[in-house]
């Protein structure tokens, strides 16, 4: 009997080369979903509901694609596919709230828990945005309406204990944007008292 197997370590070398190969087409797939997210955030901004809404459609046939190729290999999933799933989130639910006056679930999103509450974290980046485009257009209602998603965003975020680390790091900054926000409305009422004397 020969002192090392070559038969098995010939059998180790192809299965982390093909790991290797999957690992590399979910990463550059990831990027596309992520480039994808980001594109329909920012037609959302702009009013092109219709580019955005086909950019998260294409987004959603790759994630598709990607979770079948992982299926077998869960730790395909973290990293880039992950992060990608995040920036998706947000771009969904962006569009959810601007179109449908609601966040999108978990559930109809199909990801993990943690993707779905780092999406939601960067959301509030976004609707912080949007409510100060809706201020300098003078529509109250609009940046009232995200005030209200944003206090509730919160008040369920605030339930949690995160452990320092990005989640933790990423619920600070939903404090900030509800302060942003609120300080913008109370900006508003204030012109709307000067303008009313």
């Amino acid at each position: 009997m020969a002192i090392i197997d070559e038969k098995e370590f010939a059998r180790i070398r192809e299965g982390m080369d093909a790991f290797d190969a999957k690992r590399e087409t979910i990463i550059k797939e990831s990027r596309d979903i992520l480039k994808l997210s980001k594109q329909a955030i920012y037609s959302i901004h702009r009013d092109d509901l219709a580019a955005a809404e086909q950019g998260l459609k294409d987004a959603a046939s790759l994630k598709a694609k990607l979770e079948k190729a992982i299926a077998g290999d869960l730790g395909l999933r973290t990293g880039g596919f992950s992060n990608a799933l995040e920036e998706y989130v947000e771009a969904k639910t962006f569009l959810s709230f601007v179109t449908k006056k609601r966040i999108a679930t978990m559930k109809e999103l199909a990801v993990q828990p943690e993707e779905y509450l780092l999406g939601l974290s960067d959301l509030t980046g976004e609707l912080m945005r949007r409510a100060v485009m809706s201020a300098t257009k003078r529509d109250v209602a609009e940046v009232q309406r995200i005030k209200e998603c944003l206090d509730l965003l919160y008040g369920q975020f605030v339930t949690f204990d995160f452990r320092n680390g990005e989640l933790r790091r990423k619920y600070d900054g939903i404090k900030y944007n509800l302060q942003k926000v609120e300080n913008t409305l109370y900006d508003l009422s204030l012109a709307r008292r000067t303008e009313g004397d």
